[in-house]
């Protein structure tokens, strides 16, 4: 018996730091306010695992569809994604910096509703709380084009 317990206790020990590191996701949705079918607002899912940074996902051929989007992410506190409005990080159709400050699951349905060129942070009872550093770009919302893990090119000041 006194073999048993220790398998359990060297057994939890083993498996709790795994269980600490709760991985990142971005889940990316296409959404159009004229698109309803059996699922409500039915949109286009692209899902990104955190830390696989992505250049472009022109192979979804969403660029070309009409609509905006809008995104769900966890994560631990101190995720960090950043949303760029063009191919290859490249900041000329503006971007936006998203930093978890706990480890609920955010959801995010207008991209361009932050303060341009400083930090803003968002308290939510029922969604997790963040951060979110923007630089405008006309239709922004439209144009997601890359995405990387982190912190962002300028956010100018550590959050």
């Amino acid at each position: 018996m006194n073999n048993f317990k220790k398998f359990f206790i060297f057994l939890f020990i083993l498996a709790t730091p795994f269980s600490a590191f709760a991985s990142a996701n971005l889940d990316l949705w296409k959404r159009n306010q004229f698109n309803y079918g059996p699922c409500g607002h039915c949109a286009p899912l692209l899902s990104f695992p955190g830390n696989k940074d992505r250049t472009d996902f022109r192979e979804y051929s969403l660029q070309t569809r009409d609509g905006y989007f809008t995104i769900n992410m966890s994560g631990p506190k101190g995720t960090a994604v950043t949303l760029f409005g063009q191919e290859g990080f490249a900041t000329n159709n503006g971007y936006l910096v998203i930093v978890k400050e706990d480890d609920k699951d955010i959801e995010i349905t207008d991209l361009e509703g932050f303060s341009p060129g400083k930090w803003t942070t968002v308290k939510d009872d029922y969604y997790g709380n963040y951060s979110a550093f923007y630089i405008p770009y006309q239709n922004f919302k439209s144009l997601i084009a890359s995405i990387k893990w982190g912190k962002g090119p300028q956010s100018g000041t550590v959050k």
